[in-house]
């Protein structure tokens, strides 16, 4: 048990995790040198809340969205992306063990955006699609419409 005192700035939570979740965290933390258990989760949270939980707001916003989906369906994929014409700065595609790997660079509307990530998730084809808000951790979309 730690009894060190906690900083006065922090706030201890209890969280009941199953015993495979602990012992993975924990190899994580011996593996990339992390300080514990607490640092490992504040790390996580941060992460979770500045790329996954960034509200998409109503404006001017700078993403990135990484897909997934098998070889063979590039005609769905490019059916919505053409929607989407007018947030779609930049796109790369590869292949990765028989799937299409697709990054796109997005700016515009958060609403937007996020309208592109739910359609594409409605899609039956995507086997991945995640949104990573490159804003989120206080930047703003600015000068020119590039992300500072």
């Amino acid at each position: 048990m730690n009894l060190s005192p906690v900083p006065h700035n922090m706030v201890v939570v209890s969280v009941s995790l199953p015993d495979t979740l602990v012992e993975q965290a924990d190899a994580f933390i011996s593996e990339r040198a992390y300080a514990g258990r607490s640092e490992l989760v504040r790390a996580a949270l941060r992460d979770f809340l500045a790329h996954e939980a960034a509200p998409p707001g109503s404006g001017p916003r700078a993403a990135t969205l990484t897909l997934l989906y098998p070889e063979g369906h590039e005609r769905k994929v490019g059916e919505i992306r053409h929607g989407f014409t007018d947030i779609v700065r930049s796109l790369m595609h590869a292949h990765a063990k028989g799937l299409c790997v697709e990054v796109f660079v997005l700016e515009g509307p958060g609403k937007r955006i996020q309208q592109f990530g739910d359609a594409l998730r409605a899609a039956k084809e995507t086997r991945l699609v995640q949104t990573v808000y490159t804003d989120a951790a206080g930047g703003d979309v600015g000068h020119h419409g590039h992300a500072h």
